[in-house]
């Protein structure tokens, strides 16, 4: 298992570099044609929308390439996924349980739980997929359990986070 502070620098910084306001610090228009930004260390594009009176949730667009994927990862934050074209699939597992496989399209809303370790597959091999994803990071951070793990695309091992989330 990769436990990485670098993953969260990493996401921090591309906050800082790719995020939008929202007009009237309320709305974001057109998300579904909305630019990205490559992300090298994920393998997709984004951006991140700033809602200044929201603390507790943030927002992003992010498109994963034609025939690609995401590397495995889990988080200690809930995400919701809008998947606004393309089509895929993710698997979600808790440590110590099986792999769910969640087949989305255009139109779907999943979510991924707090410590569930996922990784997101467009299939199709002409077009990018593109999905909204809200996330409670900013509570997490705000709380002072903030993190991101890598996986190793294998069964992940137990780590420490494990048996935090056993006892949430």
């Amino acid at each position: 298992m990769n436990k990485s502070p670098d993953l969260v620098t990493s996401l921090d910084n591309f906050i800082k570099s790719f995020s939008y306001p929202a007009q009237q610090g309320l709305l974001v228009k057109n998300i579904a044609e909305h630019p990205v930004h490559a992300r090298a260390d994920r393998g997709n594009a984004a951006a991140y929308f700033s809602f200044p009176d929201i603390k507790s949730m943030e927002a992003h667009v992010s498109e994963i390439p034609p025939a690609s994927s995401t590397p495995t990862h889990r988080h200690s934050c809930e995400a919701l996924f809008y998947v606004l074209s393309g089509r895929g699939y993710s698997v979600i597992r808790h440590a110590g349980q099986p792999n769910k496989r969640v087949t989305w399209e255009a139109g779907d809303l999943f979510c991924t739980p707090i410590h569930a370790w996922h990784q997101h597959v467009n299939t199709d091999p002409a077009r990018p997929a593109r999905y909204l994803e809200i996330t409670t990071i900013p509570l997490m951070k705000s709380l002072g359990d903030w993190y991101i793990e890598a996986g190793d695309d294998k069964e992940p091992e137990s780590s420490s986070h494990d048996d935090e989330a056993k006892q949430h």
